[in-house]
């Protein structure tokens, strides 16, 4: 597929079957996300892959994060919650963790090294659209939750830009490319 084909054409599908992305087309998802625009090549991006049962365990450590919060704010965890956090990677076959690290020690603002991440997931996304296989990029508490940023292996201060999730979408669930609109969005100026 065409690059700009695959920009137009990119989805978020909420629900992802089998089959998942081949070992090769995952490793040139996860190549495409590496090419990310990097100030100074600091490499500040983090790719964590949560596959088969690995994936399933790791909806044990987004369920006792939740857990955690709610005890941290004095509330009852919801039981409905609780088990959709603990399944919540079973709507597709492959999750993708996608954070930047601070490695500057200050020497460069983070939101660079945010932004590297946010254009690898990007990245990923269109390619896994050009390979033809559905996406959709989620964040949530869990990103932001030091428990879950541990589990990863990330320092508290890293981010998680988001968990891309990957897999084959219903055909029903793509649409036509899209053709956005950009009044109000472009502003050309001028002295």
């Amino acid at each position: 597929m065409e690059a700009l084909e695959a920009i137009f054409a990119r989805r978020s599908v909420g629900r992802l079957s089998e089959p998942a992305p081949s070992t090769e087309h995952l490793d040139t998802i996860l190549r495409a996300a590496a090419t990310a625009p990097d100030h100074q090549s600091l490499r500040p991006l983090r790719l964590i892959v949560l596959a088969g049962p690995a994936k399933d365990r790791f909806g044990d450590v987004l369920a006792g994060a939740y857990e955690d919060r709610c005890a941290a704010e004095g509330t009852e965890p919801v039981p409905a919650k609780l088990a959709k956090e603990r399944t919540k990677l079973g709507r597709a076959p492959v999750v993708v963790v996608v954070a930047a690290t601070d490695t500057t020690g200050g020497k460069l603002p983070f939101v660079e090294q945010v932004c590297t991440a946010a254009a690898a997931a990007e990245n990923a996304l269109i390619a896994a659209t050009a390979l033809g296989y559905g996406s959709m990029w989620r964040t949530g508490e869990p990103a932001y939750d030091g428990r879950v940023k541990a589990a990863l292996g990330l320092g508290a201060a890293d981010a998680v830009a988001g968990f891309l999730y990957l897999g084959t979408a219903d055909p029903a669930a793509r649409s036509a490319p899209r053709r956005p609109d950009l009044t109000g969005l472009v502003t050309h100026w001028s002295t």
